[in-house]
């Protein structure tokens, strides 16, 4: 009976997922200036706006894809040694370096935004650019720093040994037998820090400081002019950039484990 209902409650979910998608992509469409469903006079004008035509939308855009490429890139060099130092060594050291890794991503967005907003108006350098790529790289390290791991977990020790007996450095096995295999693992870890970064708003309102706008924040400043179709666009970018991000991930990466699948279990 369950296996019989199984298929139907995946159809109800993906049509429920499917549906919020189907009416935001045809209140982009409108011609107008209010976002409707169905769409009024149906064009894609509100697409060139938001990446072409609008200078605002479009710096929005630009300031997002800096941030996001450059705060996952960031993320993925701090990570990676103190991945390496928590699974080669296993120390005191390198379980606080981690456990303080993780911290600020376990907090409440809102806690972290505002320590951030203190903290960098004292050294007075709130509202720069670097400053957003930074605090972004703080918040998202813990999706690496995981990643990262789970990747160094799943080498053969065996292979470090063979590679030693044969003569290996560990600079020649770590380019060789350590880096190829985790390889995947820090893909992934860099685009869900990607990914999340681009979306993410309530830390980028703190750093931010007004001095720029992201495409998030420019969603809540267009919002004092009511819902536009414009809006509807950059919210089809976010699912988009997702989409795409995940299904690579799902592809190149080891998804099951990243998800917390035990390959112990037949």
């Amino acid at each position: 009976m369950k296996r019989a209902l199984a298929p139907a409650f995946m159809a109800l979910s993906a049509i429920m997922l499917a549906l919020p998608i189907i009416v935001v992509s045809g209140a982009a469409l409108n011609g107008g200036r209010t976002m409707l469903f169905p769409p009024q006079d149906p064009t894609l004008a509100r697409f060139a706006e938001f990446f072409i035509t609008e200078p605002v939308w479009r710096v929005a855009l630009w300031n997002s894809l800096i941030i996001a490429f450059g705060s996952a890139a960031l993320a993925v060099l701090i990570a990676w040694p103190v991945a390496y130092l928590l699974w080669a060594k296993g120390s005191r050291l390198s379980k606080t370096l981690a456990a303080l890794g993780s911290l600020p991503f376990a907090l409440p967005p809102i806690v972290f935004g505002v320590g951030l907003g203190f903290f960098w108006s004292f050294a007075g350098v709130l509202g720069a650019l670097p400053v957003a790529i930074v605090s972004h790289a703080a918040l998202f390290m813990a999706l690496p720093l995981v990643t990262i791991s789970i990747g160094l977990q799943s080498i053969e020790r065996a292979h470090l040994d063979a590679a030693a007996t044969m003569g290996a450095t560990e600079a020649v096995a770590f380019r060789t037998i350590i880096l190829p295999q985790t390889l995947p693992y820090t893909a992934s870890g860099f685009f869900f820090a990607l990914v999340l970064s681009f979306n993410e708003f309530i830390v980028m309102f703190f750093v931010s400081a007004s001095a720029y706008s992201t495409v998030t924040l420019q969603i809540f400043n267009s919002l004092r002019n009511g819902y536009t179709p414009t809006m509807a666009v950059a919210a089809i970018t976010f699912i988009a950039v997702s989409i795409i991000v995940f299904s690579a991930v799902a592809r190149w990466g080891d998804l099951p484990r990243l998800m917390g699948a035990d390959e112990t279990r037949s």
